[in-house]
């Protein structure tokens, strides 16, 4: 890492010609990047651009949204009044994410923009039918978040642009988020569960799954079930367990078995259901 160069850009504008430039990485809490540098699996990096002292750390309403910028630390969104009024499936995300000193450095952008199939904060943006707000030198953009990720550590963000902040419908919600991993804290999830119910009048559900597939999943099925099903009783659970166990499509890795965690896909739904109804 000695032969990397290392800028931190004063504006919005320097950060995205810097990042413009080839091999040059944003960095904000480093938590993930930082780990893959010392692996070897950025072997091309030329320099790190430092994107912390930009203003994207405040957590705001905007008519009928709440804006939470990217740059916001685990412990930032788990402290945050409005993120557990509105999205506590977020807040119970976010509180998964290693220990207290990396949710004290880790920021909700960084762990989108890491696109791991495994990002445990990840699958609760897809049931929150998150936006993403993104920002480079030709302008903004807003992605649903479901049209974000093209691959495993990869997504549509181009050189010289940035994740600015994540757009949710303020509306309120109630939800669950579990997860497997080796241990209850400082794992990467063999493969985690969210669970969101809009309750805007009609209950609508929103179910993703994390690393059951190169990206997180949507188990559209299952949703339709339940908000068909109206009370939902242990014939509708078992259903609703079965379509998440067709619909994880994992491997077999150093981590866990294709067949466990598909088999574990409908048990987190349950298990989620259960805590919600």
């Amino acid at each position: 890492m000695s032969s990397i160069s290392f800028f931190r850009p004063a504006n919005l504008s320097e950060a995205c010609e810097l990042l413009a430039k080839p091999n040059h990485l944003a960095v904000a809490g480093g938590t993930d990047l930082i780990v893959k540098l010392r692996n070897g699996l950025f072997p091309n990096a030329a320099a790190l651009v430092d994107i912390s002292a930009l203003p994207f750390k405040s957590i705001r309403k905007e008519g009928d949204r709440l804006i939470i910028g990217s740059g916001c630390t685990m412990s930032s969104v788990i402290a945050s009044p409005e993120v557990n009024e509105y999205f506590p499936v977020l807040v119970k995300a976010a509180s998964t994410v290693g220990a207290t000193q990396i949710r004290n450095a880790a920021t909700l952008g960084g762990n989108v923009a890491n696109a791991s199939p495994a990002g445990d904060t990840i699958p609760a943006l897809f049931a929150l039918e998150a936006e993403v707000l993104i920002v480079g030198q030709t302008g903004k953009r807003k992605v649903a978040i479901d049209e974000f990720f093209t691959g495993p550590g990869r997504s549509v963000l181009k050189a010289g642009e940035l994740i600015e902040g994540f757009a949710l419908p303020l509306r309120k919600t109630s939800g669950a988020f579990l997860k497997l991993g080796e241990r209850r804290a400082h794992a990467i999830s063999k493969i985690n569960l969210a669970l969101n119910v809009f309750n805007d009048g009609q209950k609508r559900y929103r179910i993703a799954i994390g690393s059951a597939a190169p990206t997180v999943l949507r188990c559209k099925s299952a949703e339709e079930l339940l908000e068909k099903a109206g009370e939902i009783d242990a014939a509708t659970l078992e259903k609703a367990a079965e379509f998440a166990c067709e619909t994880a499509k994992p491997i077999s890795d150093v981590r866990s078995s294709k067949s466990y965690r598909k088999q574990m896909a409908g048990v987190l739904l349950k298990r989620a259901l259960k805590a919600v109804i």
